[in-house]
């Protein structure tokens, strides 16, 4: 199968290169003979590399915004007085690391630990106090990833099993003003941050680790570069209304693509997030939120387009199964690509006296063509209690699936392969992930959260250089320790 046109190493090598393949398998799978089974082996080698690679960007974003990664509650306290003085003049700050040890105890690629970390650099500027620029504040972040992470040495899983697993590298993330108007019911944002900032969330969902539950697979699946998420930002304009308590739109374009053109991890095409693309495709959202006058809760209906070409998994140019002999070995260009989804975040029990303790749920199903997307089907769901224990208000405790389907189309493909070839095997459904999580705070500091997760048909069954057979379902074990600073 070759490689069309629009920078298609994204699509051969996946969302991420993280997991970069040999280099010898990469030769022979650009320079295998167009013909016979040949041609279906590249075929099959091109769309496997594809998924192998793809986890490094369902990386999800960690924190909820700038009103908590700014948060005076840290280590160092009042930092002798300047964050009073600071914020005195519209100016906060934050600074955070969170550390994690994982260990797979049983089935995917090895039985080992590894380790990871995020330092988040943070600064919220209110240009009312600081400028006298009434209703604007600007907001930057900032990344250095460290730690090699669980999910491709040890899983081989689809979603990444830590959200904060990415290429080393020191990043710019977030930089954008926001302006509030009429009385704030309506907000404009522009500059630099990640789509799921704030689409695409359900926040009892951000309790779980697996990178899924803040941003889903079937973006980092199918988008070029995985689409704009950590650690990835790129050039956005948002804008939100919310004419009441009840009822919010919310409307953003960003650069689809956030890495330069170019083969390899595009982590390290954008070495440190200051890329700026504004020269390349775009990705369009829209969502509308309900929230009901009862138990706190928010429902949401939205939906994504993204510009393309987007290559058929199964199709050539000629309507043949890219996997036969008489194929042309180019997949047929779809012009854009697109996904409906809803998303629920209900509580269901408010423990008197209390401002938010209770126990809540959350769903979100997502849904795309599969015949330009490997993964068409995204489902995560859970349950969540917040002070669980007496005198444990402030910990959590949680249990939650989430799920990334693999296409027909896609699937049809492995199966052609292995009637034409008889190589490769059948790829599975999906993959799903059982996660159950339980969150400490210490201290207003210092947060603790063993976590325990089940990923089943780790890879969604395709063979890879790393493990040519389908892998065992796999069991990981970690902890991560957060410090605000």
């Amino acid at each position: 199968m070759s490689v069309p046109t629009r920078d298609r190493s994204n699509w051969a090598f996946g969302p991420s290169g993280r997991s970069r393949l040999p280099a010898s398998w990469r030769a022979a799978a650009r320079s295998a003979p167009r013909s016979g089974v040949h041609r279906a082996a590249r075929s099959l080698l091109l769309l496997m590399a594809a998924m192998v690679a793809a986890p490094t960007a369902g990386s999800a974003q960690v924190w909820l915004g700038p009103i908590d990664a700014c948060s005076p509650d840290a280590l160092l306290g009042d930092w002798g007085g300047l964050r009073t003085r600071l914020a005195e003049d519209g100016v906060g700050f934050g600074l955070q690391n969170q550390t994690e040890l994982w260990g797979n105890l049983t089935g995917g690629r090895k039985q080992a630990a590894e380790y990871d970390g995020l330092a988040t650099a943070s600064l919220c500027i209110d240009l009312g106090k600081a400028a006298q620029w009434k209703g604007a504040t600007v907001f930057a972040s900032g990344f250095q990833i460290y730690g090699p992470g669980p999910t491709i040495p040890l899983v081989g899983a689809l979603q990444m099993v830590s959200n904060i697993e990415a290429t080393p590298s020191t990043k710019l993330y977030d930089l954008w003003v926001e302006q509030q108007l009429f009385d704030g019911k309506l907000l404009v944002r522009i500059g630099q941050e990640g789509a799921n900032d704030e689409l695409m969330l359900a926040p009892y969902a951000g309790l779980f680790l697996n990178s899924s539950f803040g941003y889903p697979a079937m973006l980092a699946l199918d988008l070029p570069s995985g689409g704009p998420n950590y650690p990835l930002a790129v050039p956005f304009v948002r804008v939100f209304f919310s004419p009441n308590e009840q009822v919010s739109l919310i409307g953003a374009v960003f650069t689809d693509d956030p890495a330069p053109p170019g083969a390899g991890d595009p982590q390290l095409r954008d070495r440190h997030g200051t890329a700026f693309r504004l020269n390349d495709h775009a990705l369009a959202f829209t969502e509308l939120w309900y929230s009901p006058p009862i138990l706190p809760g928010t429902y949401k209906l939205g939906m994504w387009i993204a510009t393309g070409p987007f290559a058929d998994p199964l199709r050539d140019t000629n309507g043949l199964s890219l996997a036969s002999p008489a194929s042309d070995g180019i997949p047929f260009d779809h012009a854009t690509d697109y996904a409906f989804y809803a998303i629920v975040n209900q509580m269901l029990w408010h423990k008197p006296n209390t401002v938010s303790q209770g126990v809540g749920v959350f769903l979100q199903v997502m849904r795309g063509p599969d015949d330009r997307n490997v993964s068409d089907l995204f489902v995560e769901g859970g349950v969540n209690w917040k002070g669980p224990f007496p005198g444990r208000s402030h910990d959590a405790a949680g249990l939650a699936l989430t799920y990334a389907g693999i296409g027909a189309a896609a699937r049809h493909f492995s199966q052609d392969v292995v009637l034409y070839s008889g190589l490769g095997t059948p790829y599975a459904v999906g993959e799903p992930v059982i996660e159950a999580t339980y969150r400490a705070r210490l201290t207003p500091w210092l947060k603790v959260q063993p976590d325990l997760q089940y990923v089943v048909n780790p890879g969604a069954e395709i063979p890879t250089p790393q493990s040519p057979m389908p892998l065992k379902n796999a069991l990981v074990v970690g902890v991560r320790v957060t410090v605000d600073f």
